[in-house]
């Protein structure tokens, strides 16, 4: 069969290789998202592989694996700096090499993208994270190969899912708050669905009354947030992630609200950056090397739902509760 080349998708389109490039590089900002899905369609229909895979997949066809990031908005674009992404990413990759395999990385905004990717690259399986189950529960059933759904909730079968103990680390959280006196935490989210949702019913599973404090995704819109929210009638802040914990203590140092004396903040997933923070970061941290093996060895089993472990780790933002006049 003749090899089919990146120009004559471009000439059976009438248009550009350019434009052809654009899309298959996610130039998405250079395109109509109608030209968009011509040249995705005409791709998948044609057979056409881009020259980098065919060089791996003749390789190695059958030793790769993807992993696929969720590109939220609150990444600002760069979902790979994200501390917590950066260290699952490091893990995932010793995990495929002792599996012998071979690792891409590709961030999308949709479950589209993420198919797209598996597909052309012929993988064995999928890692994918940060979606929520109504983003690929149904496209799950045209994928042809395994998936492993990283903090999915839904048991659906076809596909492995990771989990952490999301209900259980809130109620370590609220179980160490609780004993330090603290009766009402301000529970900080972007949202309240999947594993937000999960963690904050940990914290009242505790015994503990919650405020919820809805923040923007966008850092610079929370940060302003943080600077104008009145934390006077609270002890004790619940953030459902460290990257948010680290950007309020911050802003507290900035306000002059002292932490711990003043308020107590504790957060979740263990990054290391925690250890570092000003003071050190109290939070419910997660296996990442664990959830990391699960998720590559879950691509070679029968699909099952699969939990990892958490802890908490005190250090020395939350301290008893002050009293409040």
């Amino acid at each position: 069969m003749e090899k089919i080349r990146l120009r004559d998708i471009a000439d059976a389109l009438g248009l550009s290789v350019a434009t052809v490039s654009n899309v298959l590089n996610g130039k998405d900002s250079k395109v109509s998202p109608a030209t968009r899905i011509r040249v995705l369609e005409a791709v998948e229909g044609s057979g056409y592989l881009p020259e980098r895979a065919e060089v791996l997949l003749g390789r190695n066809p059958s030793r790769m694996v993807g992993l696929v990031v969720n590109d939220h908005p609150e990444y600002s674009g760069h979902p790979l700096e994200n501390p917590y992404n950066a260290r699952f990413i490091s893990f995932l990759q010793r995990a495929a090499v002792r599996h012998g395999l071979e690792l891409l990385v590709k961030t999308a905004r949709t479950w589209e993208e993420a198919a797209q990717f598996a597909s052309i690259w012929n993988m064995a399986g999928l890692v994918v994270s940060g979606f929520c189950d109504a983003d690929y529960v149904s496209p799950r059933q045209e994928m042809k190969i395994p998936l492993a759904a990283c903090d999915a909730f839904s048991r659906e079968a076809g596909f492995s899912s990771v989990t952490v103990q999301d209900r259980m680390g809130g109620r370590l959280a609220g179980e160490h708050l609780k004993s330090l006196g603290h009766s009402r935490v301000t529970c900080i989210t972007t949202n309240m669905i999947c594993d937000d949702f999960e963690r904050i019913q940990g914290i009242r599973d505790a015994g503990l009354q919650t405020d919820l404090f809805m923040i923007s995704g966008d850092r610079t819109i929370m940060r302003e947030q943080f600077r104008k929210h009145d934390f006077s009638h609270v002890t004790a802040v619940f953030c459902v992630s460290d990257r948010q914990a680290m950007e309020l203590l911050c802003i507290l140092h900035e306000r002059g609200i002292r932490v711990p004396e003043d308020l107590s903040v504790i957060g979740f997933d263990g990054i290391e950056a925690g250890i570092w923070a000003v003071p050190p970061l109290t939070t419910i941290a997660q296996d990442l090397e664990a959830k990391a093996e699960t998720a590559i060895a879950s691509l070679f089993e029968d699909p099952a739902s699969h939990l990892i472990d958490v802890e908490l780790t005190v250090r020395r933002s939350t301290g008893y509760a002050k009293t409040i006049l």
